[in-house]
């Protein structure tokens, strides 16, 4: 597990094209550019480009919290923990960042995505409609750090 630099711009940009679609929120290369550049932003990678998480901090001058923006990992890699472990160092990057709570958004048709947070303590709290575009709703979780 390691944090991305701008020289994995291209590596990401791939691993988004084979995990996402224009529909499931794929990032555009100006994106990743900006988030790898972000001192509030972390892209984690797993292995040679098994799987990336995206992750932000945010504040309201008040209270600090956590967004995984995106989790991605290769179709040739799923079901072997890649996600877990991804998630697993999220959360120590969270920590390290002094943030509390951690959100995050699943679309209501990802079991498999929503067993696993789940399984990681994360709480649905609100179903977002439309969110993933027309027919298609989001699930907003938060877990406490």
């Amino acid at each position: 597990m390691r944090r991305a630099g701008p020289a994995d711009l291209e590596d990401l940009m791939a691993l988004e094209a084979r995990c996402f679609s224009a529909a499931d929120g794929l990032f555009h290369r100006r994106q990743v550019r900006y988030q790898l550049a972000s001192p509030c932003c972390a892209w984690l990678v797993a292995g040679q480009f098994e799987g990336a998480a995206c992750l932000l901090v945010a504040s309201n001058g008040r209270d600090r919290w956590g967004r995984l923006y995106s989790l991605a990992v290769d179709p040739a890699h799923r079901h072997k923990g890649v996600a877990k472990r991804l998630l697993a160092a999220a959360f120590v990057w969270f920590r390290e960042q002094g943030v509390q709570v951690m959100r995050a958004e699943v679309k209501n048709t990802n079991l498999a995505a929503r067993r696993l947070y789940a399984d990681l303590g994360f709480e649905e709290h609100e179903e977002l409609p439309d969110y993933y575009g027309p027919g298609t709703s989001g699930i907003k979780l938060y877990r406490r750090m």
